[in-house]
């Protein structure tokens, strides 16, 4: 598919469109804390983004604190970690949260200017494949760049499991059943 590109994103990959039951699941790991779908998650990311093995080191975009707390786990980072080994790749936290607003309890115009991120100093390096649950917007993975190519990323590419239909959209591998 072809469309606007994601400011900073080189390439992305997402398991599935976000509608029926491919949302279901990733709500499921969210809101239903059911860990066990991020195996099938995982699985199909890395179907359509078996490209990405050409990446150094897999990331995650982390969620708020407050939700980290609530659910006792970060769904990226869960996504991301099972998604590295899939793809032989090593996965590290190099992203910190420095705001603690949920996206989903931002108005539109706090979600499309994205949460606030930070690199963690010194750990950025090389071409980086970051993991992010939901690509609704394209905002919270256009900030996750920016900050991975200040702490001195070359390339960064993303994978998602679900992507909104009506997200924007760049050469991207993107399986509607």
């Amino acid at each position: 598919m072809q469309g606007p590109v994601i400011e900073g994103v080189d390439e992305i990959w997402a398991g599935w469109c976000h509608e029926g039951a491919a949302a279901e699941l990733v709500r499921s790991l969210k809101y239903g804390r059911i860990t066990a779908t991020v195996t099938p998650i995982a699985d199909r990311m890395a179907s359509v983004a078996a490209a990405a093995q050409a990446a150094d080191v897999v990331t995650w975009v982390p969620c708020s604190p407050a939700r980290r707390r609530q659910r006792g786990f970060d769904p990226a980072e869960l996504l991301a970690r099972a998604l590295a080994r899939r793809l032989g790749l090593r996965a590290h936290r190099l992203l910190r949260r420095l705001d603690d607003e949920p996206q989903t309890a931002r108005t539109r115009e706090g979600r499309m200017a994205g949460p606030r991120l930070a690199d963690r100093p010194g750990r950025v390096r090389g071409s980086v494949l970051v993991v992010d649950d939901v690509c609704t917007t394209g905002s919270t993975l256009r900030v996750a760049a920016a900050a991975l190519r200040a702490g001195g990323a070359t390339a960064v590419a993303a994978a998602v499991a679900t992507m909104a239909p009506e997200a924007p959209r760049q050469p991207v591998a993107l399986p509607i059943p």
